[in-house]
């Protein structure tokens, strides 16, 4: 059986790569082999499309999903309408997987564009313009570009037919219901984490952010919290278009001796990063569909601190498995940061409960066995 995934990156970008590169070896081992389509101006790794049986650029999706003899179309992010248009009318199970907002949020990240306050409404007049969220980035001359509802809402109704969804937790689940998706074809799959032995007890180590530097991973946050810790220092892992901005924060918050920039790091630069942190923290402001470096962290006995928005609740529960702040709140997060950072016996009880809590719910055997029983499925149905 083959799968044919369709995603704007073929190089480990963010969590629909990451989540890619894991599930890809599972399926291979079942007997279904993956290949996969990427934009033309995707990102493009060799190690990343090396688990694939075939990558490709996107260049015709129709006549390249029927050379490729794909049994099942698995979307992680598509192009635009026109792309989910002509796979909504294709004779092959399509199935997407919800890993963002991109088609529930004019500016994609359901968060208001006055005041950043986290947003869970419905794609509505009422819900997106008062909050100006159809205003864009200018394009050429003009300083501000316009957004419409109209396309949104179309796209939304082309992706309606497809013939499944995927998503990882029941917020988003309950999300898509929300937008008029069929209940019945939605199926809650929590993805996995690789097994991993806990890292050692960490004494003195740093705070430790992992992710894109965008608005909706509230960084800005973290770094306000940093100035009510003086000594502590942080360490931020990532890349994206807000790192300019945090840099000169940095240094308007004279955090430049505690704050340390480390760029996008992946394999054993990455372990090493989680190795050494005291606590990681997830300050988002824009709902999590899940949020996998919660799960990474927990899944290495590495101690969690963020914000209780969208689909989080799935893996933290405050005084469980982390503690639990709002959103935009850079004193509660502080406050949090500094109870476990002072409280070696609390890291502990935290970090034991939330790595047994990973071992139990979040596994890539579970998530691939409850992925190709979906697709299978969907096969029969259309046998």
């Amino acid at each position: 059986m083959r799968i044919l995934w369709v995603n704007h990156h073929a190089a480990p970008v963010g969590g629909a790569e990451r989540y890619m590169r894991d599930a890809v070896p599972g399926l291979r081992d079942a007997g279904w082999d993956s290949h996969l389509l990427y934009r033309v101006d995707g990102a493009l790794e060799r190690g990343f499309v090396s688990a694939f049986a075939g990558a490709y650029p996107l260049v015709d999706l129709s006549a390249q999903v029927r050379a490729l003899a794909a049994d099942v179309v698995y979307v992680q992010q598509l192009p635009g309408l026109a792309e989910a248009r002509l796979l909504a009318g294709l004779d092959v199970p399509v199935v997407r997987f919800h890993h963002d907002h991109e088609l529930f949020c004019l500016r994609r990240h359901k968060y208001t564009t006055l005041g950043s306050r986290t947003c869970s409404r419905r794609t509505s007049v009422r819900a997106c313009y008062p909050c100006l969220g159809f205003l864009g980035p200018g394009r050429g001359v003009l300083p501000v570009s316009f957004r419409r509802l109209g396309p949104l809402h179309a796209e939304q109704a082309a992706n309606r037919r497809f013939a499944g969804h995927v998503v990882a937790a029941p917020y988003m689940r309950e999300h898509l219901v929300l937008h008029d998706f069929p209940a019945e074809r939605i199926r809650v799959l929590p993805p996995g984490v690789a097994p991993v032995e806990p890292r050692p007890r960490v004494e003195g180590g740093p705070v430790l952010y992992v992710g894109q530097l965008i608005r909706g991973k509230a960084v800005d946050v973290l770094l306000a919290a940093m100035t009510r810790l003086p000594g502590e220092r942080l360490e931020i892992v990532g890349s994206g278009p807000q790192e300019g901005e945090l840099r000169a924060r940095c240094r308007a918050l004279a955090l430049d001796d505690r704050v340390a920039f480390l760029g996008r790091l992946d394999g054993p630069a990455l372990e090493a990063a989680y190795r050494r942190a005291a606590v990681v923290a997830v300050p988002s402001r824009a709902p999590e569909t899940l949020n996998l470096v919660g799960i990474e962290a927990l899944a290495r006995g590495v101690p969690v601190v963020a914000t209780a928005v969208g689909g989080m609740g799935a893996w933290l529960q405050d005084g469980e498995t982390g503690l639990a702040v709002p959103s935009n709140d850079a004193v509660a997060l502080a406050a949090a940061l500094r109870r476990l950072l002072t409280d070696s016996a609390l890291r502990q009880r935290l970090a034991d409960r939330g790595r047994a809590v990973v071992g139990e719910r979040f596994t890539f055997q579970a998530h691939c066995a409850g992925l190709l029983a979906f697709f299978t499925s969907l096969l029969g149905r259309r046998a």
